[in-house]
């Protein structure tokens, strides 16, 4: 299946949700990675912080340390592919 990010039909003023906006952005992600790992049957996430304290993140198995978005794009594409039809 192919999926397109189209210009939306709206013009001028739409109407947007707050919620979840009391959420920090960091655990918008971790809570993200969890949500994709227990979808490939992953159970621990490796956490380390570097020495500028950036926190960098290792799903259990054949996973390197990256950011949170970089892991998060790698779960999700093997989610993509776990389950997509070949219905092209």
């Amino acid at each position: 299946m192919t999926v397109k990010i189209v210009n939306g039909p709206e013009k001028g003023s739409f109407t947007t949700t707050t919620a979840r906006t009391g959420i920090s952005q960091h655990q918008k992600l971790e809570t993200t990675m969890i949500n994709l790992c227990k979808c490939l049957g992953i159970t621990k996430i490796f956490r380390i912080s570097s020495s500028r304290n950036s926190k960098f993140y290792k799903p259990d198995g054949p996973y390197t340390y990256q950011s949170a978005s970089n892991i998060i794009l790698e779960l999700s594409d093997e989610i993509a592919i776990k389950f997509a039809t070949n219905d092209i």
